[in-house]
Parts: structure tokens; sequence; C-alpha cells
């Protein structure tokens, strides 16, 4: 069915439908065909295909036609269709065109193979067969935390909305971060559904964006009184709407089905959040202060003032009781964790308690899909009500298309609402004295080049990092249920001076899927043991960098090349997890390598890596993209000041992981929220200058 009003999926066509069909009994268990799975994973292939930009959706039926075509040259088929090929010789073609070395369709293959699966992973009935049945334990587990903390999770709602230094005494909004029966949607808050012509606002400061860095600033200027206005192309998804579907959670609350590809050798797999409170819905929680080394750098060799660790102490304080930073409740830790703990124990490796900005989590390791318990204190819960409570107003679905100027005068924004499907609405033009960009390192640049802004320093869009990420995934003897418990209760800090931080997930099964290498009986051999798994990885502080492009009629374009001296930290770091899974009790693991086959103890490992391994055939991914706008005090080394403003263009700034002017080698939210905080102030406190 649609969510939340959104537009039917469109129909692949018949002739890709059928293609599409049979291809899944290709490369999905044999299962597929019981019953009308197929057409059950073919409605949620097309629904997924519907949020991918329209050059992805071209590819995927281009690449199924030409897949299809193809067979008639491949001998075994004698000159037959795909389609009309039997049982073996279809599996036959498949993996002859899989094996073509620098092949297109190849490359187009695997990658449609990996939306299939993971459209059959996301089925009831097939998550049911592996044991994946959350709904049951993260009602229970909601249940036993109000149950044990209900005072103190009520505590911290009341003080959320409580007067802050600066900030109006009376007169708040009524009614805004908690839903009254019948009402879903908070005062001073407007969806798509309730636009219906073109809208013209006024207000001091206009917000694009509304995730870390958009609604920190936005709930710190409207603590001081000023009128603001906060902009957000995704949709307004509250808690109640939250549910263990990650096929639900990619179409609704991440941009581009959570599948943004940075292009490069190799290519770097990447998610964004799109939705009211951005990515912090949909990130894991991890809260850390900047390294101080990082400040340090930042101040003696990147000209950026007043960011020493003293400095930046009173912002980091404010932030971490705003969105209550705190250790796990010893009881919501699981089996996965404890087994992490373990193995790094074993080692004598240093590992340590994750702080996450959470009140009393319940575990229910649901983090990616959007907390159902609202536990975790993301923008959505804190800082989105904060400022509605203060006066702000907030338009969601709505995209901003350009920031307005006026004889070099910032003026606004203009953009459209969007409709269901995608489809463009009303106009929306936002008159302000002030504009911050808060998308996000790669909507950030893009916004201001296709407004036409420049920056002297030549870095618009340039000195993207992301901290490349790879996987393991690790089978055990006993029972994981790594969904029984919280995301990320740990972190190994043994080797966080080489740049390289280790870790574990647990991932549904759909995206466990879609990165296997396997396919037909062997996937669902590998996926029949996803209660017995553990996917481990390592985070990779990167020293090169890639950029944003804005191409007209494609929009955003992203590109990174791993340097040949990460790539090598890349597999060190793989390693790494590997023998820590080992140590906590593997029995066998599978690599990120393309082609590599598994490997059952530490002897396989270290033959296997004692062959080079090609930089190309690394699967890697983030969530930590930054830099894009970096900061100096020194326009020729820097796209806005110290406090995030754009230089030479009065009345803009920006407020997001693009002001970073290196990667931090640790989670970014708390970075960005304490210098948007911080830089707010800055505001707040020239607000005369700027008429606001």
């Amino acid at each position: 069915m649609p969510e939340n009003g959104s537009a039917p999926a469109r129909r692949l066509g018949s002739v890709v439908r059928r293609v599409a069909a049979r291809f899944a009994e290709v490369v999905c268990p044999p299962e597929v065909r019981t019953g009308d799975l197929t057409d059950k994973l073919l409605a949620e292939f097309e629904a997924m295909l519907q949020v991918l930009p329209s050059a992805v959706r071209w590819s995927v039926r281009s690449g199924l036609l030409a897949f299809d075509q193809g067979a008639r040259a491949y001998p075994r088929a004698r000159g037959r269709r795909f389609v009309q090929l039997a049982d073996g010789d279809a599996d036959a073609y498949f993996r002859a065109v899989l094996a073509r070395k620098g092949g297109g369709l190849g490359t187009a293959l695997q990658r449609i193979k990996g939306l299939i699966v993971c459209c059959y992973y996301e089925l009831p009935e097939v998550k049911d067969q592996i044991g994946y049945r959350p709904d049951a334990y993260i009602a229970a587990v909601s249940r036993l935390r109000m149950a044990s903390y209900g005072p103190q999770i009520q505590a911290a709602e009341v003080a959320l909305l409580a007067p802050g230094t600066g900030g109006p005494e009376a007169g708040t909004r009524p009614d805004v971060g908690r839903d009254r029966p019948g009402r879903m949607i908070p005062a001073g808050l407007t969806r798509q559904s309730e636009v219906g012509a073109d809208l013209h606002v006024d207000c001091g400061v206009v917000i694009v964006g509304s995730g870390a860095g958009g609604a920190t600033m936005a709930a710190e200027l409207a603590d001081a009184g000023v009128d603001v206005v906060v902009v957000e192309e995704g949709g307004y998804h509250p808690t109640e709407s939250f549910t263990a579907q990650a096929g639900r959670a990619l179409r609704t609350l991440y941009r581009d089905g959570g599948i943004g590809l940075a292009m490069g050798k190799p290519p770097v797999l990447f998610s964004e959040g799109r939705c009211v409170g951005g990515s912090t819905v949909v990130n894991g929680g991890m809260s850390w202060r900047t390294p101080g080394r990082v400040l340090q750098r930042w101040a003696e060799e990147e000209g950026v003032a007043a960011i020493g660790e003293r400095d930046m102490e009173p912002y980091f304080a404010k932030v971490e009781s705003r969105i209550s930073v705190g250790h796990q409740d010893p009881e919501t830790i699981g089996n996965d964790m404890r087994l992490l703990k373990a193995g790094a124990d074993a080692k004598g490796w240093k590992i340590i308690p994750n702080l996450r900005n959470q009140v009393h989590c319940a575990g229910t390791n649901n983090c990616t899909n959007g907390c159902p318990t609202g536990a975790k204190r993301s923008m959505l819960v804190t800082n989105i009500p904060r400022a509605l409570s203060r006066g702000a107003r907030v338009f969601a679905d709505c995209r901003v298309e350009r920031i307005t100027q006026s004889n070099g005068t910032i003026t606004g924004i203009e953009g459209a609402f969007v409709r269901p499907g995608g489809h463009r609405g009303p106009r929306l033009t936002v008159s302000a004295r002030v504009v911050v960009a808060a998308g996000g390192a790669v909507q950030t640049p893009a916004l201001l080049a296709r407004s036409g802004l420049r920056s002297a320093s030549g870095l618009l869009g340039r000195n993207l990092t992301l901290h490349p990420n790879a996987k393991v995934i690790a089978f055990f003897d006993e029972e994981v249920i790594g969904w029984h418990g919280v995301h990320q209760a740990y972190q190994v800090r043994e080797f966080i001076g080489d740049g390289i931080l280790l870790t574990a997930v647990n991932l549904p099964p759909s995206l466990v899927a879609l990165g296997l290498p396997s396919h037909g009986a062997g996937l669902g051999q590998v996926m029949g043991d996803y209660n017995h798994m553990i996917t481990a990885g390592c985070l990779v502080e990167d020293t090169g960098s890639g950029r944003v492009r804005h191409l007209p009629g494609l929009g955003p374009q992203v590109f990174y090349q791993l340097t040949d001296h990460d790539a090598e930290r890349v597999v060190h770091g793989i390693a790494l997890t590997a023998e820590l899974m080992f140590a906590s009790g593997a029995r066998r693991i599978l690599l990120p390598f393309d082609g590599a086959p598994e490997v059952r103890d530490l002897a396989g490992l270290r033959d296997l890596l004692a062959r080079p391994v090609p930089k190309k055939s690394i699967e890697l991914f983030t969530v930590h993209l930054m830099g894009t706008a970096r900061m100096s005090d020194d326009p020729r080394r820097g796209v806005v000041d110290s406090f995030g403003a754009f230089h030479g263009v009065p009345g803009l700034f920006v407020a997001d992981a693009s002001l970073f002017p290196t990667p931090i080698g640790v989670n970014p939210m708390e970075t960005i929220m304490a210098l948007v905080t911080r830089n707010a102030q800055r505001l707040i406190e020239q607000r005369d200058r700027h008429g606001i």
C-alpha cells in the first residue's frame, strides 16, 4: 500500500514485468515461486523504483530489457530470450554475464539483483521463514520501558519544552511535540496535502533542511525570539508511524531509497535522510564530541577561530543535555553486542560503551527505520518540537529550488511542494533577511550552485570526505538474534590512533540480502542463518577527498576516489574486524571483496589477505558525508567563515556537516549540533546587523 497518501507505484509495463519476474525466479531462493510471492515481490519492487531517481529507474528497466535480449547471443540459449530459457540455462546465462570483467551490463545486473532480493526479503512471509519477527518483540520491550522508567521519560519530555536561557518565558504554542487524539500534525507544521495554492511567507530567518544542523539552528534562534521558517523536502512522519519494515522506511525516510552512489573505483554506497528531522531520524544515535586533536588541527592548520576544546565545552554540554546523551541501560544490550565485547576482551583491545542520544532506549534495534518508541532523541522529537513551541513554522514536503538575491543581498528562497509520486505542487516563496543552508554535504553545495552562488576559494562542493565503511558478516553456532537489543552498544577504539574504528550492527534481512554476492538456493542457505549472524565493520578516517557537482537534469552527483593509502587501511580494518569476530566465536565469515570465498579461521583469513586486494573489488558504504562548504576565516581556504557565514554573501549561512574542514573519525551528529549551537549564538549576537 502507498505510504501516507503517496501515489500508487508506477507499473513496470508487461514486458519489463515479465523479465523481472523471471529474473526474480533465478536470483531469489526457490521459494519465490510459492503461492503469490512473485507478484508480491514485484509490487514491492515497483514501489521501490518509484522513489529512485528517474535516471536510475530508466537504467533498471533498460538493464532488464538488455539482459533479456542479450541471451540471444549466449550459445546455450540458441537464439532465445532470457524469459524463454529453462532454469539451468537461465542461471548459467546470469552467471556468465556477471562474470564478464568490465562489463557495464554485469555491473547493472548486480545492482538490479540487489534490489530484487532486497524486496524479496521485505515480504512478511519470507521474514517469518527465517525467524525475523520483530513486531511482538518491539511491543514487549516498549511496554517494559514505560513500566520501568515512565516517570523519568515523562520528566525528560517536560524538560525538552521548558524555557531556556534567552528563550521566551510565556506564550509558547500549546500541544506541540505530542499529538492530540485524532491529530497527527503539530501546530505550526504544514504538509503538502494542506496546501492548495501558491504561498508567500515572510520571516527573519529561513532554514533549508531540518536535520541535526537545521533543527538545532531553528531551536536556538526561536528560543531567542527570532521569527524562523524551516523548509524540509521530506515528509513529516511521527513516532507512531515507525515500524520494522525496512522497505517502507527506505521509501519514506531516505533520499532516493537510501542507495545514493559516490562514483569512483570502488563506488561508495551512501544514505541520506529526507524527512522532518533529517538523518537523525534514521541514524544509530551515536553521540560523540569532536576529538580534541581534530579541533586543534582546525584551529592551527585550517584557520578556524574559537574552536578549541575549552571554547566548545559549553556547546557540547548544552547539546548533550538537550538530546539526553548517555549510556544504555544494561538490560537493553543484546547478544550481538555481548559477543563483540567478549571478542575484544579476549584480544585485549580497548572497547568502550557507546554514548547515544536516548532516554531509556528500549533496545529495539530499529534505529535505521525510525525509533518506534521515541526514545532516540532525534530532531523529530527534540529540536523541531522545541522550535515549533517558540513560534517557528515548518513546511514539509517542499523542495527548495534556489536561494534568491537582489543586488547582492539575500532575499529568501523559492521552492515547490512535492505531491505524491514526485509531482510538482504549489510554489512556496519565503522572504527573509537571512538564509541558512542545512541540507547536508551533498544537497547544500548543490543548492548553492544552482542558485548561482560561487565561492572565491573554488572549494564549494569540493573537499568531500565520507568515512568509508566496510562490513563483514560473521556466522555463529549459537543464536545471536541481533534484532534483540540496542544498535551499537559498544565501539572498539583500540586502533583509533590509526584512524580505524570497529563496531557491529544488526541489519534487517532485506539490507543484508542486498549486499550478498550469492543468489538462488545459495542465497536462501545464507539467509537461513540470519539469526546466527553478526554484521560487523570498520570506519576509516579518510585522507583523500571527492566532490559534489550539480548537473542540470540529473541533480547532485557525487564523485569520490579512494586513495591507495586509505584502501590499505580499509583492508587492514576488515582484517581486524574479521579477527575480532573469530575471537568472538564466529565459525565462518563473508568478506566484502568481490569474488572472495568465505573464510573459516584465522589461517584462511591470512592466506586470503596475503595476496593484494584490488581496490576496485572492495564493497564500501557510508552515512557520514562532510566538508563540501568548509569553514575557515581565510576566504582563500574556506567557503564560509569560522561561524558558518558564506564569504562575500551577507545573510547566507551554512549549518551542517558541510562545514567540517576535515573528517573527524567519529560519528558526526554531535559535532554538527555543537558547531551550529555556537554559530547560532553568534548570529543572535549580530541580529541587529542582519535585521532579524
